[in-house]
């Protein structure tokens, strides 16, 4: 595999891919997001109603909503399924509970709804049509452990929940004062791993396709190779980070 490239997935940006030439795509999630707000409001309409024609209604329009968003993920998958690539996605595992957000009555409008808007997308689908699709292409798709993707700074190692101020869009490292998007930074990570794996892979002879780091050692010893990872001027020619295509 020639090519090696990370993805991280989110709902700000349903997917964030970059390789180490630094050919970057961010795939919006603003269109799936208004589809799906109009989805909900319908639905709680549709239920308040109660009626067997508005549960036919309910049944039709959850059907729709499931296409929708398989359809995405098609389109999605088949511009990141790239041929000759290993291509790294994060673990979602337990992913729920590593990125959990206010709720109740504790939570606002905004966060209510973006909680709603990401326990309904199917991330694990798209990772799936990924994989599928870089079959296909002669590619293949590996998992990496997800910690701290988008707290690490790619260029120094720092890593700090400070390097996201108010968790948004700019990622600014506290010790070297590096800025990028947040969301470059995760797809960065990811593909820093990546490469990690395909090392072990040629000095191995053996491809893990998802590490384990349900030990406490292992987990740490892991963690100690990511923090010493580095994206580089050589992998990285375009330093801005502006991507270079989009989605």
């Amino acid at each position: 595999m020639t090519r090696v490239s990370g993805v991280d997935v989110g709902m700000r940006y349903l997917a964030v891919e970059t390789d180490l030439n630094n050919k970057s795509a961010f795939y919006s999630g603003k269109q799936a997001r208004h589809k799906a707000n109009r989805y909900f409001k319908a639905r709680k309409t549709l239920q308040r109603k109660g009626t067997r024609q508005a549960l036919r209604r309910l049944i039709a329009l959850s059907g729709r909503e499931r296409r929708f968003i398989a359809d995405v993920n098609h389109q999605i998958s088949k511009e990141i399924a790239k041929p000759n690539s290993l291509i790294g996605l994060e673990n979602l595992t337990g992913i729920r509970d590593r990125t959990k957000s206010k709720s109740g009555k504790k939570a606002s409008e905004k966060e209510r709804i973006a909680n709603r808007n990401k326990a309904k997308w199917s991330f694990a689908e798209l990772h799936g049509y990924i994989d599928y699709k870089a079959n296909l292409n002669g590619s293949l798709a590996t998992k990496v452990p997800a910690h701290y993707t988008s707290q690490s700074c790619p260029k120094c190692g720092h890593t700090s929940k400070a390097n996201r101020p108010n968790k948004g869009l700019l990622f600014r490292c506290e010790c070297c004062n590096h800025e990028l998007h947040s969301d470059l930074v995760g797809a960065r990570n990811i593909a820093m791993r990546t490469l990690l794996v395909r090392q072990d892979w040629t000095s191995t002879g053996t491809l893990s396709m998802c590490p384990d780091v349900s030990g406490i050692e292992a987990k740490a010893e892991v963690l100690q190779r990511f923090s010493e990872l580095r994206w580089s001027l050589d992998t990285s020619p375009d330093c801005s980070g502006t991507p270079l295509s989009g989605g």
